[in-house]
């Protein structure tokens, strides 16, 4: 009796155990003690939980105090092809996983969907290539053919939400009958995107190497979306460039900090809205009042 497993059937022709048993077995004793109650190396266990998708404590996880250990990673649902109920003994494991036939664009997308989940859960530094492939079921090799390392995972990702928070500001400008009315839609779309999406933008975006992966593609864009309305100022204006300059600089740094008060959820989404339209019409009409004085 000592050789058999309470969960699953005897040892010497292999046991039955469910992806739920082996998941609370991995997180009840050190991958070791489990791996012997089935005749395998700690190896060979940590390889089968990776690849049915079972989350397992880290080694240090053993070496703390209960009280200091983190919670446990949570279970998710079984990748595409693996069975709920797997067959370990004989020193082999009888449970294999299919070879996934999902397009690298698919690994890609589905990689940076757990990293996003990943890095507004636990935070950004938690994020490892490493973590995500056990989450989603794959193996580490093939998390790095879709992402030679860590931080090209983590730029990909930043310049994903920057680019459909622009994407979806770009698709409702157009709205707009004239000026003032593109200037609200614009500013009221970009704080709603800032609600949805900023603050996964802001963790990627206050770590260092994301920060400086982006500053030059980051200005540039900048730069592009800002010369459309510097040249509307000019051209019906008669504003100086200098002027138009400061005076978008000033009403795109008062969006920005709007945007950023929002995604902390410091300040209530409908105050915050609010003072920023009042702020950006007010400077939008000082601009025109301004130059109809011809000043």
């Amino acid at each position: 009796m000592g050789n058999e497993h309470p969960q699953g059937g005897k040892s010497g022709s292999g046991r039955t155990i469910t992806r739920d048993e082996l998941y609370a077995l991995v997180w009840s004793e050190p991958l070791a003690n489990v791996a012997a109650r089935f005749s395998l190396s700690a190896n060979g266990i940590a390889k089968i939980c990776d690849r049915l998708g079972i989350p397992r404590p880290e080694r240090s996880y053993w070496m703390r105090s209960v009280a200091a250990r983190p919670p446990r990673t949570p279970l998710s649902p079984a990748p595409e092809g693996v069975e709920e109920q797997l067959v370990l003994g004989a020193g082999r494991a009888m449970a294999r996983r299919p070879r996934s036939r999902r397009s690298r664009a698919d690994r890609r997308s589905e990689l940076l969907d757990a990293a996003a989940a990943m890095a507004l859960q636990t935070g950004v530094a938690e994020v490892t290539l490493k973590r995500l492939a056990r989450q989603i079921g794959i193996s580490e090799a093939q998390a790095h053919n879709c992402f030679p390392g860590r931080t090209d995972l983590l730029l990909a990702l930043a310049r994903r939400e920057i680019a459909e928070v622009e994407e979806r500001r770009q698709s409702v400008v157009a709205r707009g009958e004239d000026r003032l009315a593109s200037i609200v839609i614009s500013t009221v779309t970009y704080l709603h995107q800032a609600k949805a999406r900023g603050t996964l933008l802001q963790l990627l975006l206050r770590t260092p190497e994301i920060r400086e992966g982006l500053r030059a593609e980051r200005a540039e864009a900048a730069a592009v979306a800002r010369e459309p309305i510097l040249r509307s100022l000019s051209d019906r204006f008669a504003m100086e460039r200098s002027l138009a300059n400061a005076s978008t600089a000033a009403l795109t740094a008062v969006c920005l900090r709007a945007g950023g008060l929002i995604a902390a959820g410091r300040d209530s989404f409908a105050d915050v809205e609010r003072i920023c339209l009042a702020l950006v019409m007010a400077g939008a009409r000082s601009n025109e009042s301004l130059n109809a004085r011809g000043g």
